[in-house]
């Protein structure tokens, strides 16, 4: 029997599998269980597990763990799909993201399957960032101007909430630590979150994070609206 797991989310399809392989070991206590990778592919070792089955009391399960990525591997184990379907053994197959034609054919022979996407990230336009090199430099008046040409352009303030948010974070961060590698960003981000930090005080910078905080929570319980709070924030800081 097959179970096939797939799709874009590695780290959701791979506790699916432990959790699948719990049930059936506690189903059938006694299995000994095959993990084949590409490290370890054996042609001969997944035959004799493919076509062994009746010479043993004893089942097992076999787990083949994106083996998809190598073409041969791939074709021989959909030429012995039909056998792995009418096993008393189980063949859990976990991958990737999978073509359409290979889904279809497995979906097919499996007992089931099951794809985990990851969710779709909204991509911010690089155009966004640009309000960051005003709130860096400190310069009050070009900051506010940014930030009505962007409204203009259909950006809402909530994007452009969280990109000054996450450009006020870096600065805090910099300010902290000596190095890229200790504050976790790129040697350009650093950079320009140190350089815009030396134009804050550390209370400042705090203080700034804390009323951005505030006014998500206020516009998630009706005290406020974000267009409004993000402007005067800007002519006040």
């Amino acid at each position: 029997m097959i179970y096939f797991l797939h799709g874009t989310d590695v780290y959701k399809s791979r506790k699916k599998m432990h959790e699948i392989l719990g049930q059936l070991s506690a189903k059938r206590p006694n299995s000994e269980v095959f993990k084949i990778t590409t490290e370890n592919w054996n042609e001969g070792q997944f035959d004799e597990l493919v076509s062994a089955q009746g010479l043993f009391e004893q089942k097992y399960i076999v787990v083949l763990d994106f083996l998809f990525s190598q073409k041969d591997i791939k074709e021989k184990i959909l030429e012995r799909l039909k056998e792995m379907q009418d096993a008393e053994h189980w063949f859990l197959i976990l991958d990737g993201k999978v073509d359409t034609t290979t889904i279809k054919k497995l979906e097919k022979f499996s007992y089931k399957t099951q794809e985990f996407k990851k969710p779709e990230t909204k991509k911010e336009s690089p155009i966004i960032f640009s309000i960051t090199d005003k709130l860096l430099a400190r310069d009050k008046k070009k900051l506010w101007i940014s930030y009505v040409d962007l409204t203009k352009q259909g950006i809402s303030a909530e994007e452009i909430h969280g990109v000054i948010f996450w450009a006020v974070k870096n600065m805090i961060i910099t300010s902290r630590v000596d190095s890229p590698r200790e504050s976790g960003l790129t040697p350009f981000s650093y950079s320009k979150a140190l350089s815009g930090s030396r134009n804050y005080k550390v209370e400042e910078l705090k203080k700034m994070s804390n009323d951005l905080v505030k006014m998500v929570h206020r516009v998630r319980t009706g005290e406020g609206e974000m267009e409004v709070m993000m402007e005067k924030w800007m002519l006040s800081i």
